[in-house]
C-alpha cells in the first residue's frame, strides 16, 4: 500500500493537514513571540541608526568653526568692479588699498606685407629658413628706470619743459617706469616742439623750433624731484640739452640686472675671487647669497677689514685699495668662478693709484653689451672700413664701442654715406647705402681686430644694405635666474627623466629648493651619473646635453609629472644616437621655394611653436592677404623675435608683448609702488588677495578687505539646527502619551538619556580651560531654551565677535595637546568647540555604536532560536504526518478485515440457505 499524501484521510475522512496546522501552530508560539522581540529589536536599531545620524550629521556641523580659518575670513569689495575685482582669503589682513591700473596685459601680434593670393603663388622664390626665438635676444632693450641712479631708480612725477619759442608743456610722468615711457610722454606732448631721445647713459632734448626767444629748459613741478633724477636739471646748449648720466651702478643695484640680465655667476659655498691688495695681504672674497652691489660691497669690507672698498663709478664696478706698499693691487679667480669676470673687475691696477675701475657692467640706455654677441664671445674691436657704392672708403674706429648703440652711433657720426640702424627682426645690424649710387659694390672689411666679421657685415655686396642676421645675443649662461626665463614666466621646479644612448636613465629633481640659476640645473643634471654632459650652447640661449655615450639608443628627455623640460625647452628625444639635444629657445620652419602663403601658414602651425599663424584680408585691391603671427601666451612671456631669413615677407610688429603695469598703495601714481605682473591676475601685491585685472583706469580704485563673520555664524546657525535635530530625533522615541498610553520605541533607554545629559551639561557649563571674556556659550548668544532646544542670538554672538575675535575664536578652536604613559597624543585643554567634537565622537563611536551593537547581538542570538525553533516544528510536523500515516494505515486494515468477515458471514449465509433448499 503506498503513502497516503492527501490532506484527507481516505479511511479516516479526517483533515490531518489542518489539524497538523492547528497543532503545530500552538507548538509555534515560543516562535512568534521571540519574532515579535526580534521586530522591536530591528525597530530599535533603526531608531538608534537615525539618532546616530543626526549625532554625525551635528558633528559634520561642528568642523565650521573648529578651524581658525573660518574666523579670519575676510571678503575683498572693490569700488570698481569693471576696472578691478577681488577675492580675498582667511590670510588677507583688512585694509583699505589703492590702486590705479595703467595698462593690461598685452599680446605680441606680428603681421607681414601683403600679397596677392594665399594658396596660388609662392611667396619665396629661392627658399629659406624663418626663425622664431622665445627669449630675450633682440639687440634694443626698454631699460627699466627702476635701475637708474645706481638702482635707486627715479622720482616719478611731473616736469615741465619751456621750448626755446617760450611754449611750455607739463609732463605727467608718474605712471613712467621704462625708458620709452620718458620718450614717449615728451615726444608726445602737445604745445611745444622738443624731442626727446637717449644717447648713452642719459637722455637728450632737442629743440626744433629753429627760435631763440627763451632758453631751453626743464623744471620740476610741485618740487616733484623727477628732473633731477632724469639728470634734466641743467642748462641747455643753444637747441640741445644733454642730461647728466643716470644710467649708473651703485650700491641699490641688483646683481642679478647686471651683465644684459645675465647677472654674476658665483660659486655656491666657495670663495669665487681673491683680492691681493698693495701691502701683500690676500683676502678670498665669497659673493655668497649677495643680491645687491651694495650687499657685496659689505661683505668685501667684511672679508677685508676694510682694506678695499667696492663703489660703482658710471656703468662699471670700482675697487679702492686702501693699504700702501709695493705689491700689485689685482683680482684673481678662484674655484672656477666666473664672479670677477661678470663684475669686470678680473685685472689689476695697472698705474699703482689703488684703484681697479672694471669694464662696462651696464649697457647703454636701451642697449646691449657686445661682450654677449655671438654667444656670449663678444665682438674683437677694432677698425672697420665702409666703402660706399659710389666708391668713398671710410674708415671708423669701433674700438671704444661697449653697446650695440655705440657701434650705431659710431657708424652714423663716420660719414660714410651709410647709415647703421638695428635690423627687422632687432636680432642684428644692418646697413644701408644712402649715396644713391650704383658704380660698386657696398664693402665692409676689417682694418684691426675682428668688429666686422663678428658683427656679421664684413663682405661685398651688390646691393644697396646688408643685414647681418642673427647675432647670437647670449642671455643664457650659468647665472641665469629660473624664473627670469620666458618671459619672467620662469620655469616649474619639477622632475624630468633622461635616458643616454646606452639606455640608462636617471630622474633629474628640480624641487629641492636650491636650484635657482640655470648652473644649478646644468650641476644637477651632471650629478645624475649619466653618460652626458650639459652646458650652456653655443649661442647662448638655452641648454645643450651632449650624449657621450655612444649606446644604441637616442638620448631622450621626458616629464614627470611638470613642465619642466618643456619649460627648459629640452622635452624630446634626439633624432638619431649620437646626437645632442639643444635646448635653444629658438626654433626654426624651413620654407620651400614653391611655398604659397597657406603652406607657410601652416607649416608655421604645424611646428608646435608658441605661435598661432593665420591668414588675413586686410581688404586693399592689390596685396590685401598678410600672414598674421600671434603669441599664445600673453604678456612677456610670450614674446618672440621673428626673423624672415631673406624671405621677403616684410614682418612688422602690431602689437608688443607687455606685462601689466598696476600703481599700488597710493591715490597718486608718483607715490605708489609700481607693479608688473605678467597676467591680469594678481596674488603677490596684497597677502591672500587675488586680484582682476579688467580695464586700465584713470582714477584709483579702492579696493576694501574687511572680517567676513558670515560664514562662522552659518556655522554656529547649522550646529543649533543640527543639535536641534537630535533633541527632536530623541524626544520621537523617547516618550510617552499619557492620554492612549502610547510608549516611544527607546522610552527610558539609558543611552539615550546619557546621550542628552552629556550634551546638556557641556552646552549649559563654564569651561574652565579657557582664559579670555568667554568662557560659555550663553555669553556669545547660544543657549537651551525653552523645550529644550538650542537657541541662537545672532546680534549677540556678532557683538562678542567684534568686542574680542580672538576670545570667541578661542572658545571655539582652542586644543592644547601633551603625551600620555603610552607616547600618545592625548588634549590637555581645550575650548568648548572642541569638547564637543571629541563629545560627538565618544557618543556616536562609542555609546550608539555599543548600543547598536548590542541590538545587533540580540537581533542575532533571536534569528539563531527561531532557526531552531523552525527546525523542531519541522521535525515535529514529521512526526505528525507519520502518525496520522499510520492511523490511516491501520484503519485501512481494519477495514480489509471487516471486508473479510462480511464476506465470510455471506457466505455462510448463503450455505445455510443452500442447505435449507435441499
Amino acid at each position: 500500500m503506498g503513502q497516503i499524501t492527501s490532506g484527507i484521510g481516505l479511511i479516516s475522512g479526517i483533515n490531518t493537514a489542518q489539524l497538523i496546522e492547528q497543532l503545530l501552530a500552538i507548538e509555534a508560539r515560543p516562535k512568534a513571540l521571540v519574532q515579535r522581540r526580534s521586530a522591536i529589536l530591528t525597530s530599535q536599531q533603526v531608531a538608534f541608526q537615525d539618532v546616530n545620524a543626526k549625532l554625525l550629521a551635528l558633528k559634520g556641523s561642528v568642523s565650521g568653526f573648529l578651524s581658525a580659518t573660518g574666523f579670519k575670513a575676510t571678503a575683498a569689495t572693490s569700488s570698481d568692479d569693471k576696472i578691478l575685482s577681488a577675492t580675498s582669503s582667511a590670510s588677507a589682513v583688512p585694509g583699505t588699498y589703492n590702486f590705479t591700473v595703467s595698462r593690461l596685459v598685452s599680446s605680441q601680434q606680428t603681421i607681414t606685407k601683403g600679397f596677392a593670393d594665399k594658396d596660388a603663388t609662392a611667396i619665396a622664390p629661392t627658399g629659406g629658413t624663418l626663425t622664431f626665438e622665445f627669449g630675450d635676444a633682440r639687440l634694443d632693450s626698454d631699460s627699466n628706470l627702476s635701475n637708474f641712479n645706481g638702482g635707486a631708480g627715479i622720482t616719478r612725477g611731473k616736469i615741465r619743459i619751456i621750448d626755446r619759442s617760450g611754449a611750455s608743456a607739463v609732463i605727467d610722468l608718474s605712471r613712467a617706469t621704462k625708458a620709452s615711457d620718458i620718450l614717449d610722454a615728451i615726444n608726445s606732448s602737445d604745445g611745444i616742439n622738443v624731442t626727446a631721445s637717449v644717447d648713452g647713459d642719459g637722455f637728450v632734448l632737442t629743440d626744433n623750433t629753429g627760435l631763440t626767444t627763451t632758453n631751453l629748459s626743464v623744471s620740476d613741478v610741485n618740487n616733484s624731484g623727477t628732473a633731477a633724477t632724469l639728470g634734466l636739471n641743467i642748462a641747455a646748449v643753444g637747441d640741445t640739452l644733454t642730461a647728466a648720466a643716470v644710467n649708473t651702478v651703485g650700491n641699490d643695484t641688483s646683481l642679478a640686472a647686471l651683465n644684459d640680465g645675465n647677472g654674476v655667476r658665483r660659486k655656491s659655498a666657495q670663495p669665487d675671487f681673491q683680492i691681493t691688495t698693495r701691502d701683500g695681504s690676500v683676502f678670498a672674497i665669497s659673493v655668497g647669497s649677495a643680491a645687491t652691489l651694495g650687499q657685496l660691497a659689505d661683505a668685501i669690507n667684511t672679508a677685508t677689514a676694510g682694506a678695499v672698498t667696492l663703489t660703482g663709478s658710471g656703468a662699471s664696478v670700482q675697487l679702492t685699495d686702501n693699504t700702501a706698499g709695493g705689491t700689485t693691487f689685482e683680482v684673481t679667480a678662484l674655484s672656477s668662478s666666473k664672479a670677477a669676470e661678470d663684475l669686470g673687475i678680473l685685472t689689476s691696477d695697472g698705474n699703482g693709484d689703488g684703484i681697479i675701475t672694471g669694464s662696462r657692467v651696464q649697457a647703454n640706455i636701451n642697449s646691449r653689451l657686445l661682450k654677449h654677441l655671438n654667444g656670449g664671445t663678444g665682438v674683437g674691436l677694432g677698425t672697420i672700413s665702409i666703402t660706399n657704392r659710389s666708391g668713398a672708403a671710410t674708415a671708423v674706429d669701433l674700438s671704444t664701442a661697449v653697446s650695440i648703440n655705440d657701434v650705431v652711433s659710431l657708424i652714423n657720426a663716420a660719414g660714410a654715406g651709410v647709415t647703421a640702424s638695428l635690423n627687422q627682426a632687432k636680432n642684428g645690424l644692418k646697413l644701408s647705402d644712402t649715396t644713391g649710387a650704383i658704380a660698386s659694390d657696398l664693402i665692409i672689411s676689417d682694418v684691426s681686430g675682428t668688429a666686422a666679421a663678428d658683427l656679421g657685415l664684413d663682405g661685398s655686396f651688390a646691393k644697396s644694405s646688408v643685414d647681418s642676421g642673427n647675432l647670437q645675443f647670449q642671455y643664457v649662461n650659468d647665472g641665469t635666474r629660473l624664473a627670469s626665463l620666458r618671459g619672467g614666466l620662469g620655469v616649474a621646479q619639477g622632475k624630468f627623466i633622461i635616458r643616454d644612448s646606452n639606455g640608462a636613465t636617471s630622474t633629474v629633481d628640480l624641487t629641492q629648493g636650491n636650484e635657482v640659476t640655470i648652473g644649478d640645473v646644468l650641476a644637477e643634471i651632471n650629478s645624475r651619473g649619466l653618460a652626458i654632459n650639459a652646458r650652456v650652447n653655443d649661442n647662448g640661449d638655452g641648454i645643450l646635453i651632449e650624449d657621450l655615450g655612444g649606446g644604441a639608443v637616442p638620448l631622450k628627455i621626458s616629464e614627470e609629472g611638470s613642465t619642466t623640460a618643456r619649460d627648459l625647452g629640452l622635452l624630446g628625444e634626439a633624432t638619431n644616437p649620437g646626437d645632442h639635444i639643444n635646448g635653444s629657445f629658438e626654433k626654426t620652419v624651413a620654407i620651400e621655394a614653391t611655398d604659397t602663403l597657406q603652406q607657410i601658414n601652416d607649416k608655421i602651425n604645424a611646428a608646435g611653436l608658441n605661435v598661432t599663424a593665420s591668414i588675413i584680408n586686410d581688404g586693399s585691391p592689390a596685396n590685401p592677404f598678410r600672414l598674421s603671427l600671434a603669441a599664445k601666451t600673453a604678456g612677456k612671456g610670450g614674446a618672440f623675435v621673428f626673423d624672415d631669413g631673406g624671405t621677403g615677407l616684410g614682418a612688422v610688429n602690431f602689437s608688443e608683448a607687455r606685462n601689466a603695469l598696476v600703481f599700488f598703495g597710493s591715490e597718486n601714481p608718483a607715490q605708489a609702488i609700481a607693479i608688473a605682473s605678467a597676467t591680469n591676475t594678481i596674488s603677490s601685491v596684497v597677502p591672500g588677495v587675488t586680484i582682476g585685472l579688467k580695464n586700465p583706469s584713470t582714477t584709483p580704485v579702492t579696493l576694501s578687505v574687511t572680517r567676513d563673520d558670515k560664514a562662522v555664524v552659518d556655522s554656529v546657525k547649522k550646529f543649533v539646527e543640527g543639535f536641534n535635530a537630535v533633541v527632536t530625533t530623541i524626544k520621537k522615541y523617547d516618550n510617552f502619551n499619557k492620554e492612549t498610553e502610547e510608549r516611544g520605541l527607546l522610552l527610558g533607554d539609558s543611552s539615550l538619556s546619557r546621550i542628552q545629559s552629556s550634551l546638556y551639561r557641556l552646552l549649559n557649563n563654564r569651561n574652565t580651560d579657557l582664559t579670555g571674556q568667554f568662557n560659555s556659550l550663553a555669553q556669545v548668544g547660544i543657549k537651551v531654551g525653552s523645550g529644550a532646544v538650542l537657541q541662537f542670538d545672532e546680534a549677540k554672538f556678532r557683538a562678542a565677535l567684534e568686542t574680542d575675535p580672538a576670545a570667541v575664536q578661542a572658545m571655539f578652536t582652542f586644543k592644547e595637546t601633551e603625551l600620555n604613559a603610552k607616547g600618545e597624543t592625548v588634549t590637555k585643554a581645550a575650548g568648548i568647540g572642541v569638547r564637543i567634537d571629541e563629545l560627538l565622537g565618544t557618543l556616536t563611536d562609542s555609546v550608539v555604536q555599543s548600543k547598536l551593537d548590542q541590538l545587533g547581538d540580540q537581533i542575532t542570538l533571536n534569528t539563531k532560536r527561531i532557526a531552531n525553533l523552525d527546525k523542531a516544528l519541522e521535525a515535529k510536523r514529521g512526526r505528525l504526518e507519520a502518525q496520522f500515516v499510520a492511523m490511516e494505515k491501520a484503519l485501512a486494515l481494519l477495514q480489509d478485515q471487516s471486508s473479510s468477515l462480511t464476506a465470510l458471514s455471506n457466505l455462510a449465509s448463503q450455505a445455510s440457505v443452500f442447505r435449507s433448499n435441499r
